[in-house]
């Protein structure tokens, strides 16, 4: 599963890397398309060129953060009780 994932990203990687190699050299998207240089010519290339990409928008919102001052009292120590509960107090050490 992890050698498939990793081939897929591989993959998509190396179309993304060549779509915008395409992009910056125009001879290599020529040999590519024939017809590249046509006025109706659409691909990903064009698309990339001509702003045509559509990326999710968010807007961030961003809240004020009222500063706030916390003292604590210091906690009380701890007493750990040690009882022996090998030999329980109703039974006596064999005979």
């Amino acid at each position: 599963m992890r050698a498939a994932k990793s081939g897929v990203s591989s993959f998509c990687l190396g179309v993304f890397l060549l779509v915008q190699t395409m992009a910056a050299v125009p001879a290599l998207h020529t040999w590519l398309h024939q017809d590249a240089s046509a006025p109706g010519h659409e691909c990903a290339v064009t698309l990339l060129l001509n702003g045509q990409v559509h990326t999710p928008t968010t807007a961030v919102a961003v809240a004020a953060c009222a500063l706030s001052l916390v003292s604590y009292a210091p906690t009380r120590g701890v007493d750990f009780v040690s009882a022996d509960v090998r030999l329980l107090p109703s039974r006596g050490p064999p005979a």
